[in-house]
């Protein structure tokens, strides 16, 4: 059982990548093998939007005339049973070199041949051999948990995005609200992110994290990804079925 987590932290030793860290290591006590990936200390390029990738559907890695890093990282994204993808909270959304190497893998490992309510030319996965578990960590600077949702866009977006590529199924996520040393007062508000601390509780539930995802991978409960159950289209009530949308692309007569 192989877990990998790709961090996308600008910071080492950041909470970011503490937690990312704890979540490894509660996977490792399960049993699992773990890597963790910095992409800060990858040669990430951005994506040129030539296509290459979009026009090929039958490679499992799609080709890209880019000659760096993101290549060997998707082979081992492929090689894996689970994958955690960790972020910093910038702006309320993931990080940019997070965002960089997205943009460069969606297309490379998944194909415009999905259809969902009548719409083709969405993205479904090119690594069919076997689903994998996913799940996502973000680490807010001066947001508290209780105001996660003005503060953490990033969550949603990169849970979303990396279970199709994955051809994956969430198994958790951890955002880290800022806790802070001390009660802020005066000057402090202006300095929030350097008074941040991460707690021993937030390490323990990505430790938690990286248990539950190891042990679903064990046992055999991770799924294929669903389109409609990841956007939430799923109706809960039995026997209820999808409306289909008919000819819902606009044209130019």
């Amino acid at each position: 059982m192989k877990i990998l987590a790709i961090n996308g932290s600008y910071r080492p030793e950041g909470t970011t990548a503490l937690l990312t860290r704890a979540a490894l290591d509660g996977a490792e006590a399960a049993g699992a093998e773990t890597e963790m990936i910095v992409l800060r200390d990858r040669n990430i390029q951005y994506c040129r939007n030539c296509l290459a990738c979009y026009n090929d559907l039958e490679s499992e890695i799609a080709p890209c005339p880019i000659k760096d890093d993101v290549t060997g990282i998707l082979e081992k994204l492929r090689d894996a049973d689970g994958v955690i993808f960790s972020s910093p909270v910038h702006s309320g959304f993931v990080s940019g070199i997070m965002v960089a190497f997205l943009e460069r893998a969606i297309w490379r490992l998944s194909t415009p041949t999905g259809e969902l309510m009548g719409l083709r030319g969405i993205p479904e996965p090119r690594l069919r051999s076997k689903a994998r578990a996913v799940a996502t960590i973000v680490s807010a600077g001066g947001i508290p948990q209780k105001m996660r949702k003005f503060c953490d866009q990033g969550t949603p977006w990169l849970r979303e995005t990396v279970s199709v590529f994955c051809n994956g199924m969430p198994v958790g996520d951890v955002y880290a609200g800022a806790v802070f040393t001390r009660e802020p007062a005066g000057e402090d508000w202006k300095k929030l992110y350097f008074m941040r601390k991460l707690t021993d509780g937030q390490l323990g539930e990505a430790w938690d994290l990286g248990v539950r995802m190891a042990g679903k991978i064990g046992r055999g409960r991770v799924k294929p990804f669903d389109m409609a159950r990841s956007v939430g289209l799923v109706p809960r009530l039995a026997g209820t079925m999808l409306v289909r949308l008919t000819h819902p692309i606009e044209t130019i007569e």
